[in-house]
């Protein structure tokens, strides 16, 4: 135990003899400095039991419940002081195991129980008691009526059993039959927080106590005119009925006239719970009222979904008018500019016609003019040579066209030379790359050259040197460091080594398969005489490698059906990418 643990502890000891010593009058006093030893631990820990423990072995929470009993008036502090002391009793006894359990839980817990009611009601006497005008004195046994209710629902939120004894105490009840709004308003507060701790504590008791306390709930709702009242008495009903479902048929057939009397109460700031009373009460039982609500949320969400729906398409339909009425328009003048360009396009052609029918005419009356001009004798030999002329033009014109005709043959044989030029170069590097791998020396062989002897005459030479150029002295963290770094070379020459193997395993391997399948192409016989033997032996029993051959050969199908400019574009794979393929298939 830590030295700060044993100063508890003697604080603990040091005010049970204090206790102990003093008259009964001073121990109320006393007594709060516990509050002080709780607020100094953990709550939860191993700390905080001991001390819980220590506190009942001392006899000081017993010493507590004592000092309950008396008239505070007399108590410095008063009703102030009993309400701090109703709070130590409550935090003190949840969570609390002493070893003697029968005693705690069946006479301590109950009695601890009555008293915090005894002293609640005795402070609600007062309080009604005290006139108006003393605000200051009202606001303190208020404040201290609530902290001693605060009290008891933490003790019998940590003790479920005490719920029964708290509802079936006569003290509760005369603590609720009360005209005071804010006392009424903290007793709700408590009886509907021990039937929300244990749901079936209701059924625990008789069946004259449940009437007399909703009795009192009703009596509330019908005499009292406060919203506050009020709305406490309509939250109590609503969540007790929701957990003690039976509790809704007794108000329906005990509380005839309780659905007009909640009707007064519509408009008071609280009508979400009163809605859900009278809700419960028109249903019948809780699933009932579960199903009407899940019905109305239904039916809201479809109504404003539709609408929502609704809402969209009319959106939409007004988008789609102006859509419609902008692309007629555009419409309309794409069309009066295509009938503006067809115009223009006639009146240009027909001036071209014009034209060219003006200098056809032109033409032939210079002809005419020059054979007119002409000797009789030179007039046939111009109409000759204006033939020859219009000969020739026309072959030049045909002799065009023939040459346009072979351009694009030209043009198709020039792109498959240059191909077949892209291909062969592809090849020839593919080729060049195989060779430089095979020269390549493996790195797990030793290299060429080096046979047994050459070895042991390199041998000689390095200790030879060795004794001639001894290594100077070197400290034990050099080495270390040397060797750290030797280890990594070493792992990474071993790590490389491994991949270089399998790689070269890899190259056996696929040797070994291509030898193989040439073997059997070779030894192949003609399709014709092919046996199903033969055909076994080409079958492969692989489901990948069939769906993958599957594949190639309807590409390869597809490929053959296309031109052949088609597959000048086909995108060459790599060498990389060959071997993966390869590998697949093999797999």
């Amino acid at each position: 135990m830590s030295s700060e643990d044993t100063l508890v502890d003697k604080r603990v000891e040091d005010l049970a003899s204090q206790v102990a010593e003093t008259t009964d009058r001073n121990v109320p006093i006393l007594l709060l400095a516990l509050q002080d030893i709780l607020d100094s631990i953990i709550p939860g820990s191993q700390k905080a039991d001991r001390i819980r423990k220590d506190i009942w072995r001392f006899e000081l929470l017993q010493s507590v419940l004592i000092a309950l009993k008396q008239d505070f008036s007399q108590v410095n502090g008063k009703w102030t002081t009993a309400a701090q002391l109703a709070k130590i009793l409550a935090h003190c006894a949840v969570g609390l195991d002493p070893p003697d359990s029968y005693e705690y839980h069946a006479i301590f817990l109950p009695e601890a129980a009555e008293r915090l009611l005894i002293l609640a009601r005795n402070i609600q006497h007062r309080y009604m008691k005290i006139p108006e005008r003393t605000i200051a004195l009202k606001d303190d046994l208020i404040k201290a009526y609530k902290e001693v209710f605060d009290g008891l629902q933490w003790l019998f939120s940590g003790h479920i059993f005490l719920t029964t004894n708290v509802l079936r105490s006569n003290y509760l009840l005369q603590i609720l039959i009360t005209d005071d709004r804010e006392t009424a308003i903290g007793v709700l507060a408590v009886l509907q927080s021990a039937v929300r701790v244990n749901h079936t504590v209701l059924n625990s008791l008789d069946e004259k106590v449940v009437h007399s306390l909703l009795d009192e709930v009703i009596y509330k709702l019908s005499a009292f005119n406060d919203p506050e009242t009020g709305a406490a008495a309509t939250r109590a009903l609503v969540n007790i009925s929701s957990i003690h479902q039976p509790l809704i048929r007794l108000l329906y057939t005990r509380y005839k006239g309780l659905r007009p009397l909640l009707s007064r109460w519509t408009g008071k700031g609280f009508g979400r719970d009163l809605k859900k009373l009278l809700s419960l009460l028109d249903a019948g039982s809780a699933q009932q009222a579960e199903l009407q609500r899940l019905h109305r949320s239904a039916t809201t969400i479809q109504a404003i979904w539709r609408g929502f729906i609704t809402r969209r398409k009319l959106r939409k339909a007004n988008q789609a008018f102006s859509s419609l009425q902008k692309n007629y328009r555009q419409m309309q003048v794409k069309r009066d500019e295509r009938v503006l360009v067809e115009r223009q396009q006639r009146e240009l052609e027909h001036q071209l016609l014009v034209a060219r029918r003006q200098a056809i005419r032109q033409t032939r009356q210079k002809h005419l003019d020059m054979i007119t001009a002409m000797k009789p004798g030179d007039v046939n030999k111009f109409l000759e040579m204006h033939q020859i002329s219009a000969a020739i033009a026309i072959q030049a014109r045909w002799k065009g066209v023939l040459e346009r005709r072979k351009l694009g043959l030209r043009k198709a044989t020039a792109k498959q030379v240059k191909a077949a030029i892209t291909i062969q170069r592809c090849v020839r590097q593919f080729l060049k790359r195989q060779e430089d791998r095979k020269k390549e020396p493996l790195l797990f062989q030793p290299p060429p050259g080096l046979t047994e002897e050459r070895r042991l005459e390199l041998q000689r030479e390095i200790d030879l040197h060795r004794e001639n150029h001894p290594p100077k002295p070197v400290s034990h963290e050099r080495l270390q460091e040397t060797h750290d770094q030797a280890q990594e070379m070493l792992a990474h020459f071993l790590t490389v080594r491994m991949a270089h193997r399998k790689n070269y395993q890899k190259r056996e391997a696929l040797l070994a398969a291509l030898e193989t399948d040439a073997n059997l192409l070779a030894d192949a016989p003609k399709i014709s005489d092919a046996s199903d033997r033969d055909i076994y032996k080409f079958t492969s029993h692989s489901a990948p490698v069939a769906a993958k051959a599957l594949a190639n050969h309807k590409e390869e199908l597809i490929m053959l059906r296309q031109p052949w400019w088609k597959n000048l574009n086909v995108e060459e794979k790599t060498d990389e990418e060959i071997e993966e393929a390869y590998d697949y298939n093999i797999l």
